[in-house]
């Protein structure tokens, strides 16, 4: 039977340490790390615990540009990415994705990527940035790994290597203002007019995030060329079903169109 949303919890944990939070966490099975509170705090949410811990105290905000590394703590805000001086252009825009000030004032990245929402804005281009996560356990694993394996585990920073790719995101909407249909996200690393490395991640369409990996060959070796030839290919690759953000066939054509977009942004940014 499904959990039903109340206001009632038996407990609210506020640890002053890292090494606390996941002691507590294993302590108490099925309780929620609780960070800005956007996703646990929205009524339509299926995630729903007796027991939250509270990540306010253990100060996971620093945002820092090294010399080849960006790291980003795991309780930073989108509207405080977006205000980062030295945020990448790709993330500040998929951060704007969500409309709302009031909320990116309250998602935080570790959320975000903690709640595993089939929609996320954020996940594609921390995807195909290769991006890792540093976990409270002292693991340190690629995000793709930690969406596939459905990890409950304490976000402490997201970081990525500075390399000679160029991104870029869309987001497709159904309406102006309306339900998101889906997020894409494009990094190309070239040499001269020949592609070296290629990534795409698409959020949206299914039951969580995902590369098109096969397609990310394919740019690479040539079978595929950018334009109408890479629409069909990505369009026949991704698999989705009807629902209210649109018909399979209509999801299926503008997830094409969008990484096909994305892909034009790069290779004339990177000309």
């Amino acid at each position: 039977m499904e959990k039903r949303r109340s206001s009632n919890m038996s407990q609210f944990l506020k640890p002053l340490t890292i090494e606390n939070a996941v002691m507590l966490k294993e302590e108490n099975p099925g309780s929620l790390y609780l960070g800005g509170g956007s996703e646990l705090n929205n009524p339509s949410s299926k995630a729903v615990s007796d027991v939250y811990i509270s990540l306010e105290a253990l100060n996971l905000k620093a945002c820092v540009r090294g010399k080849h590394t960006t790291i980003l703590g795991g309780c930073t805000t989108f509207q405080e990415l977006i205000g980062w001086d030295e945020c990448p252009a790709s993330l500040k825009e998929a951060a704007l994705f969500l409309s709302s000030r009031n909320v990116r004032n309250q998602a935080t990245l570790g959320g975000n990527i903690g709640a595993h929402l089939p929609d996320s804005y954020m996940l594609p281009i921390l995807m195909v940035l290769d991006a890792d996560l540093e976990l409270g356990n002292d693991e340190v694993i690629p995000v793709t790994r930690y969406v596939e394996e459905k990890r409950q585990n304490l976000i402490i920073n997201i970081r990525f290597a500075h390399n000679s790719g160029v991104t870029a995101v869309k987001n497709v909407l159904r309406s102006s203002g309306g339900l998101s249909v889906l997020s894409a996200a494009v990094s190309i690393e070239r040499e001269g007019d020949v592609i070296k490395k290629a990534a795409i991640a698409v959020s949206g369409l299914g039951e969580r995030v995902f590369r098109l990996t096969e397609i990310e060959k394919a740019l690479v070796s040539g079978d595929i060329k950018p334009g109408k030839d890479l629409e069909k290919a990505v369009a026949d690759a991704v698999s989705t079903k009807d629902d209210l953000k649109g018909s399979a066939e209509y999801k299926k054509y503008i997830c094409g169109v969008t990484v096909q977009d994305c892909v034009s942004r790069v290779l004339e940014a990177s000309s």
